[in-house]
Order: structure tokens, then sequence, then C-alpha cells
């Protein structure tokens, strides 16, 4: 392995990785490195089992190879002795290991009485964070260190799977339904203690599964209270908040892909046919287009598929230029 490849898997979640955990990301709750550590003794259980059947193999290939072509090996079959042997050491194993997790599986399943309680709601192609005063954010999940958090998990749209690697726990996002699991993130040392991208979609949502990406932020409990007062009077007109809020990425791409509507990739300065009249896009266009979407619809595209938007004037402007920025 290159040092650079190296460098990449360490630096993956943000913390150290290796061979003594399995190249697994940094465990960043009790319950991950709980988890870890099952995961860890099944392999070596497994590790071991293969050695000594391995092992075995050998040395009877060696030792009772045959010797002489008219003689033949004793025959075993129905040997009781080693039948109930070969069930019983198999069987031994598997109900240590259920014994053992046992605990672990009520410990996810049941969230103790003192939780912060966080709404994650799935959509194409983003992810909502709604916090108990109110505060919304858009793949951007924040959430105080050392603290009970419970996640109330929903969809909009279709099936998604909420998954942070670095809390070893997914969870399903089904439409018409709640779920949820809750984590307790450790005390952290010093840091942004910030994971870039780590809130991921594990489940195919459709073509821009692959861009349903959170960040994950563990905050100080005072830094966390600050913000989430902060962001709830925020004025709400950066182009990413109000793109999101309004689920405009679920009929408009931005990589070129097709879909309900034009993709935004190379839209500006395009001409279009609209009521048989070629019309270049420019910025009065897509405000139009905003606010009065049937207006000038172009051809090969339906009316009535887009709500009208009643945004800001700053927020119409943010956006007209995020798309602009698409090229």
């Amino acid at each position: 392995m290159s040092s650079a490849a190296q460098k990449e898997i360490s630096q993956i979640g943000g913390g150290q990785v290796g061979l003594s955990n399995f190249y697994l990301p940094e465990a960043l709750t009790g319950t991950a490195k709980d988890i870890d550590g099952l995961f860890g003794m099944i392999v070596w259980i497994a590790l071991v089992m293969f050695i000594l059947v391995e092992a075995l193999l050998v040395i009877f290939l060696i030792r009772y190879k045959r010797k002489h072509p008219d003689k033949h090996g004793k025959a075993i079959d129905g040997n009781t002795k080693a039948e109930v042997i070969w069930t019983l050491i198999p069987a031994l194993i598997l109900v240590f290991i259920g014994i053992y997790s046992t605990s672990m599986v009520y410990t996810i399943q049941e969230p103790p009485e003192n939780v912060y309680e966080i709404k994650v709601t799935g959509m194409k192609w983003a992810w909502e964070f709604e916090y108990p005063n109110g505060a919304k954010s858009f793949n951007d999940l924040r959430i105080p260190e050392g603290e009970n958090v419970l996640f109330k998990i929903y969809s909009k749209d279709v099936i998604h799977s909420f998954w942070i690697p670095e809390f070893r726990i997914k969870q399903d996002a089904v439409p018409g339904r709640e779920t949820r699991f809750w984590v307790n993130a450790d005390q952290l040392s010093g840091g942004e203690n910030k994971y870039e991208k780590r809130v991921i979609c594990a489940e195919y949502c459709g073509n821009q599964h692959s861009l349903m990406l959170a960040d994950l932020q563990i905050m100080p409990a005072k830094e966390f209270t600050a913000w989430v007062d902060a962001e709830l009077t925020r004025p709400k007109t950066d182009a990413q908040y109000v793109v999101q809020a309004n689920g405009c990425t679920s009929c408009h791409t931005i990589d070129g892909g097709k879909s309900a509507g034009p993709t935004w990739k190379g839209l500006f300065g395009k001409k279009q046919i609209v009521n048989g009249q070629e019309v270049t896009v420019d910025e009065k266009y897509l405000e139009e287009a905003i606010v009065q979407p049937d207006a000038k619809t172009p051809e090969g595209y339906s009316t009535g598929m887009m709500p009208a938007f009643q945004m800001e004037p700053e927020a119409i402007k943010n956006v007209v230029e995020y798309i602009k920025s698409l090229q």
C-alpha cells in the first residue's frame, strides 16, 4: 500500500485507524466501541477456527496419506462421539456470542429517559435536521458532546437509510413511519470535531443517491446551545439552505442528469424554446421561473409540475447566482 493510501485511510472520519481496529472508522460513542469489541471477538474466533481446521487438514493429509493402493482408511460414518464434538463446539460458541451481545442490543434499542431529541428527515437528496427549539439545518448535523441524543427518523418520499459510520448504527427512514436510535458522543479532547460528509444514505434512493451526504459536528454543550439558538433566528437566504429547504434538487439535477425539470448544470446562458420562440436563460428568466414557473415553461417539460415559490429577494438572487455557477 502506498504512503498516500495509508494517509488517506488514517484520516477517514477524522480519527486514526489501523490494523488495531481492523481499519474501521473512529468510534465516537461507547456503543460503537462495544460493537467494535464484538466484531473483533468474532473475527478472532473465526480466525482461530480457520487456522485450526486448515492445520488439521494439512496434518491429516500428510500423516494419513495412502501408502498402499489396496489399503483403505477406517470409516467413521456414524461416529457419535465425533458428531457430538463438531456440533457442540460451534453451538457453544454461538450461544456465548448471543449472550454477550444481548445486553448490547437492548442498550441500543432502549433510549434512556433523559435524551435530547433531534428530528431527522430524509428527502431526495438531502438530510433535514430539526432541533427541539424549532431550528432547522440541512446537511449539517450538530450534536452536543457527552449528552444522550435521540434521533427520530422520517422520510418525505422514498426509503432512505440514516447512517453515521462513526456511530456504527444505521436506521431506515421509511415514509409514514418513525424509526429511531440514540447515541451519546464521547467527551472529545479539543479540535473542531467536525466530520465532513459522514452522514450517509445507505439505501439506494435515486440517481443522486451518492450525493445525499451531510456533515457531522460534535460540539461542547455551551457552544451547541448558542449555535442552535442563533440558528433559529438566522435569516435563511443562503442558496444551499433555500435549495434544500424547498426540495429543488428533487426535480433539478446539478450534474447534467435528466429529471423532471431542466438540469441546472450549464442552464445559465442556454437558449431554450418557449412557446415556439427562442429564449436565453438569464437572471430575469430564472427569477421569473422561481416565482411563476408556468409563465415560460421550456419545450419538453410540462406545466403545473413546479409550485410557485414565495421567497425573499435576497434568497432568489442567491439561488440564481448558484445556478449561474453550475457551468
